[in-house]
């Protein structure tokens, strides 16, 4: 009898241990997709001329095949910048950094964005803060 009891101490503990590192397992593969598709880092933030509104300028995600990660442009009040815009920079798939970007402020509530690739023409946006 204490032969059949071992053996199913055996049992459950290889089934643990085989759970344990099929979990630790899923965890990194997931926290890599999340890194190379969702997460945002921040390239550059810049305030209007008296500090009330502002641009912050994201890049969601990591270059994949020559080809790079969208850029997002969040704007608003300082400390509420919700909304944004998803554009893309063609660069050859090198990485964006502040360079990439001119920012203008034509007045308090209206900014000038220039987006600058390698492989592309400078795209200019405009965009009017909302009060």
């Amino acid at each position: 009898m204490p032969d059949r009891k071992e053996e199913q101490k055996r049992t459950y503990r290889a089934l643990v241990i085989v759970l344990c590192i099929l979990s630790i397992s899923i965890a990194f593969l997931c926290y890599g997709y999340y890194q190379i598709f969702y997460a945002e880092k921040i390239i550059l933030t810049q305030n209007s001329p008296n500090k009330i509104n502002q641009i912050e300028i994201r890049v969601r995600g990591q270059n994949a095949f020559f080809s790079n990660a969208p850029i997002r442009i969040h704007y608003g009040k300082v400390g509420h910048i919700r909304p944004y815009i998803e554009e893309r920079i063609i660069n050859d798939g090198k990485s964006l950094h502040a360079e990439n970007f001119e920012i203008n402020w034509v007045t308090e509530d209206k900014v000038s964005i220039t987006l600058k690739g390698e492989e592309q023409e400078d795209k200019k946006l405009e965009i009017t803060i909302p009060n």
